[in-house]
This record gives structure tokens, sequence and C-alpha cells, in this order.
């Protein structure tokens, strides 16, 4: 289960160690999707908002806007169109988007758009990408 993962937590919550899942001293942004997408799914509706609008308000209107067009650009996602200037919306059509399920044989929707050469292909969302994992792993330690 998600919340019985200390081990998983920490290398996510911890910088100075690798936090990557397949031993190679980085987390990819494929890893933190991957991370993201468990959280997503098991945590509560009110835990997942709250670290969401902490995450979607921490972003520069460039990459808000980003996300917002790399959400509603990939056809396996759920959601066809969101407003990125409002904090409530992008943080629902991320939620969506964490949670729809994988194509057959292939990546999660999160997982796809991060992927190299995917819609989110920015390194700087890249690197908040990877931040709110680190972020969710922090909160999973505390708790």
């Amino acid at each position: 289960m998600f919340f019985d993962q200390t081990d998983r937590h920490q290398q996510m919550a911890n910088a100075a160690d690798p936090r990557d899942t397949n031993g190679d001293g980085v987390v990819s942004p494929q890893e933190a999707a991957a991370y993201i997408q468990d959280y997503m799914r098991s945590a509560s509706p009110e835990e997942r908002n709250q670290i969401l609008k902490d995450y979607v308000s921490g972003l520069s209107p460039e990459q808000r806007q980003q996300v917002g067009s790399a959400i509603v650009q990939s056809p396996a996602n759920p959601v066809q169109a969101v407003n990125h200037q409002d904090d409530t919306d992008l943080v629902n059509a991320y939620t969506q988007v964490a949670q729809a399920q994988p194509q057959p044989q292939g990546p999660s929707p999160l997982e796809a758009a991060f992927a190299p050469g995917g819609a989110l292909g920015n390194p700087l969302i890249k690197a908040g990408l990877v931040g709110l994992a680190a972020a969710i792993g922090s909160r999973m330690l505390r708790s």
C-alpha cells in the first residue's frame, strides 16, 4: 500500500540522497510521475487537493500555462479544457490526469506528458514535478 512505503517516501523526500527508484542516482520525471500517480490514487481528496494547491500556487504564470496546455494536448487525458489562471481548475485537471488509467501496454497520461518528447518537456516543469514528488514524500514521512 502506498502509505506504508516509508523507504520510497524517504527516497523522494531526501534531496541529499539519490531519490530514484531504478538506482541511476537521479529521480527522473517519469519516476516522479509514477510516484505522484500512486499518491493521487491513495490520498484522501482533502490531502491531495492541499498539496496540489501548494504546488500550483508556486508555479510561474508561464509554467501554469505550460501545464494547462500539456494537460489538454494529450489525447490520453480525460481533460479537454483547463483555465490555467484558476488554481481550482488547474488542480482539478491535474488530479484527473494523475488518476487516469494508463493505455494498454503504455504509460499513464501523467507519465507520458513528462516523458522525453512529451508535452511537458520543459526542464523547469520537470523540475517542478520532481519537487512535487519531494513535497509528497516529505508530507508522507511527517504523517
